[in-house]
């Protein structure tokens, strides 16, 4: 049982790093848009598109993978972006 418990554990963490680098494949198309209005609301609803559970957990992913949040990560990328 505890094999099994570990191969499913693999397997979520697998999804969960796919899912996060197709988030930041979008964060990175969004925040080069010329559309600074859109651009915070687009980033505040990317954890929806990638299939997350929760805004939360993927608030805690990204910055365990970034080390900084979706906004900083933004604003580095983006100085003039509003977000």
């Amino acid at each position: 049982m505890d094999l099994s418990n570990g191969k499913d554990t693999l397997i979520i963490r697998a999804a969960d790093k796919s899912k996060l680098v197709y988030a930041i494949s979008i964060a990175n198309s969004l925040i080069k848009s010329k559309d600074y209005h859109k651009i915070s609301v687009d980033l505040a609803n990317i954890w929806r598109v990638c299939g997350y559970s929760s805004k939360e957990k993927f608030d805690k992913l990204f910055k365990q993978h970034k080390g900084i949040t979706l906004n900083e990560y933004c604003k580095k990328l983006n100085p003039s972006c509003k977000c």
